[in-house]
């Protein structure tokens, strides 16, 4: 049975969702429907991003992935269905696109832009989750391609800051380099409190590879201690970073709410230091 999955900010207090999930089963009476979530903050774009492509590799060929944030088309934002891989993601060219390139490290294969001509008389423009994505949805679970579907054409470009750690070399007075750092920020805080930031563990190896580990900082909090393996391996109460099994590097406390403690947030600053730094905390 095919697959379909639904990530929004719908949220459940309201018939939206359900609205959604009637018109998928009339229009692909056999499919499967995986809530990623319906919790997200109103067009958080990044968050979304993250989960798809936390979850991508996980899930089986020929799925089908419904973004209803930010679905409405206007002449800037086209509404898209791009191949990654073997997989089918539906949504607005309004920026998720650019943010899961950037986080998931790969580029989508292939882009058809979509109109409202495959509708089944509803109104897309208010609500294209509802009316229009199910009808797309069924093409492609019905072709395993985008063919047939829309006309290709390209993700448009948009002026939008990498959401990427950045390194930056640390020198001395004299210009001699003495260390490095990793400027990152919080991608994403889950519903227990943990953040997880936009630093690789691809990125903290290769600084390590050249500088030993000097601290770490969660939101202006000293962190001596290295990323650990697991909570446990520091005492209850205690800040610790770990690599998840994205690659990407959380920071929590272990037994408590981080992001209410320090009050940590998306885009909140997570740096780590190599080396010796001049750089003043």
């Amino acid at each position: 049975m095919p697959l379909i999955s639904l990530l929004s900010d719908w949220g459940q207090e309201d018939h939206y969702l359900a609205e959604v999930k009637l018109r998928l089963y009339t229009c692909v009476p056999d499919c499967r429907i995986l809530d990623i979530s319906h919790g997200l903050k109103r067009n958080d774009l990044l968050s979304a991003a993250f989960m798809i492509s936390d979850l991508l590799p996980s899930m089986p060929e020929g799925s089908v992935h419904i973004i209803g944030i930010q679905d409405i088309s206007s002449e800037d934002y086209v509404h898209v269905a791009a191949r990654a891989g073997s997989q089918f993601i539906i949504g607005t060219d309004s920026g998720f696109f650019e943010y899961f390139q950037w986080i998931s490290g790969r580029k989508v294969d292939e882009v058809r832009l979509i109109g409202s001509g495959m509708d089944a008389g509803g109104d897309s423009c208010t609500f294209p989750s509802r009316d229009f994505f199910p009808e797309v949805a069924a093409r492609l679970i019905r072709t395993g391609s985008l063919d047939g579907v829309g006309v290709p054409g390209s993700l448009s470009p948009k002026v939008m800051a990498s959401p990427m750690a950045v390194k930056v070399t640390e020198k001395d007075r004299e210009g001699n380099t003495i260390g490095c750092r990793l400027n990152g920020k919080v991608l994403y805080v889950d519903h227990f409190g943990n953040a997880c930031t936009n630093i690789r563990k691809s990125q903290y190896q290769e600084c390590l590879s050249q500088y030993p580990f000097t601290c770490m900082t969660v939101n202006g909090k000293r962190l001596s201690k290295p990323p650990v393996r697991s909570y446990q391996d520091v005492a209850e109460g205690s800040l610790l970073g770990l690599f998840l099994k994205n690659g990407f590097l959380e920071v929590s406390i272990n037994g408590d709410r981080m992001a209410d403690l320090l009050g940590f947030g998306p885009s909140s600053q997570v740096n780590i230091l190599f080396g010796q730094s001049l750089f003043v905390w």
